[in-house]
């Protein structure tokens, strides 16, 4: 796949993300927790590998 579709996917997952905790905080709900650490968990290490990868191809391709 390639970089910036990757990007908009994590920009989009992350939009959607912000929406379903702010949902949940609304509704008082008794997942927001779970749902706020598993998913900015998930997202984080998504974002991380994004930037680690982008930077192991670009080292790749300038050497």
């Amino acid at each position: 796949m390639e970089r910036k579709k990757i990007n908009r996917v994590l920009v989009l997952l992350s939009v959607v993300y912000g929406i379903v905790v702010g949902v949940l905080g609304a509704l008082e709900s008794s997942a927001l927790t779970v749902v706020a650490i598993v998913g900015g968990a998930l997202l984080g290490v998504s974002w991380a590998a994004a930037g680690f990868l982008a930077t192991q191809k670009r080292d790749r391709t300038s050497g």
